[in-house]
């Protein structure tokens, strides 16, 4: 099979999608003009990590796997479980590494236990928490056992983080949610490494009708603070999240995330706009899957079309996503 990687949005998710599936579904897959668009195009650190993370898991023969290089050729073998150990060595995110790698190991034959250093909580990724908090129990609705521990954070740009992921084999379930239904928690989770307390206290002083949870310790190489909104409803979960940054006051980068989570709440969706094209490739291995978004994504539109590539059929209507295999 060959793949456009300049397809859409043109980014890092078609190959991780790609060497998900192909991996899954035992197809070779040729994916070229890799990253074309980007400004320092072909793979990055990142994107090696996660494919070499998965020929490891599945013994697979790869073509291409070096930075900067456009295109791959990947061919895979069966997929095995077990221990793997990642260290990108800089603030790559771990969140991406696993969404190379998370829906291969559902799919192993046995237990896979992931130890990923890196970065946890960066930019233009999904935090570790919006993974524990949002994604794995939507996972956890369709039959999948997988669980997360954040051992240390890792801010950009040192790094330095580390996470332990358990995944058990799973048969993954067609799910609707075509509601939410009632709205039973408020949750925020509050992160914090080597800058001030106050910086926190700040933050919850706008959270006052949340559960907050801390988690602030001293040590480690990274310095940094991060925000992440979970609502969890009777079928459904939707978050939100936000990144510390130099110069703008914490209260801004609370104000700024619950404009978002305020967005998801009033848009119609039954998840969130970022889970929209995450659930798309499970949806699919599960066999079928049904939700509302507030927008239709490029990432989204670029996820589902990766997934018509293999064979899934994607009806995108008036923001409803059905995915069919």
């Amino acid at each position: 099979m060959r793949i456009d990687g300049s397809y859409g949005e043109g980014g890092g998710q078609i190959l991780r999608t790609s060497i998900a599936l192909a991996t899954v579904l035992g197809e070779d897959v040729e994916i070229v003009n890799i990253r074309v668009k980007r400004k320092n195009p072909g793979l990055r650190n990142q994107h090696l990590w996660g494919i070499k993370l998965v020929a490891r898991m599945c013994n697979a023969r790869v073509e291409g796997l070096k930075i900067g290089s456009t295109r791959i050729r990947f061919s895979p073998g069966a997929l095995q479980g077990g221990e793997y150990r990642v260290d990108i060595g800089t603030a790559g995110s771990v969140t991406l590494i696993l969404q190379t790698a998370l829906l291969p190991a559902l799919m192993a034959d046995k237990r896979v236990k992931f130890d990923l250093r890196g970065g946890t909580d960066v930019p233009w990724s999904p935090p570790v928490d919006y993974y524990a908090h949002v994604l794995f129990p939507l996972l956890h609705k369709m039959g999948a056992d997988v669980s997360i521990e954040i051992l240390e954070r890792g801010y950009y740009p040192e790094g330095g983080g580390r996470v332990r992921v358990i995944v058990e084999p799973s048969e993954l379930q067609r799910i609707e949610l075509i509601k939410r239904g009632m709205l039973s928690e408020r949750n925020a989770y509050l992160s914090l490494r080597n800058l001030p307390e106050h910086i926190i206290e700040r933050m919850e002083m706008q959270l006052e009708d949340w559960n907050v949870y801390r988690d602030i310790r001293r040590g480690g190489i990274s310095r940094g603070c991060s925000v992440i909104l979970a609502e969890k409803y009777e079928y459904t979960v939707m978050g939100a999240d936000n990144i510390c940054r130099r110069g703008v006051p914490a209260e801004k980068i609370v104000r700024d995330v619950m404009k978002k989570i305020d967005a998801e709440r009033n848009g119609g969706g039954t998840v969130d706009v970022n889970m929209g094209d995450h659930l798309i490739p499970f949806g699919f291995i599960a066999g079928g899957i049904r939700y509302r978004v507030r927008e239709s994504t490029m990432h989204l539109k670029t996820n589902a079309w990766v997934v018509e590539k293999f064979g899934g059929k994607v009806i995108i209507e008036n923001n409803w996503i059905r995915i069919y295999a």
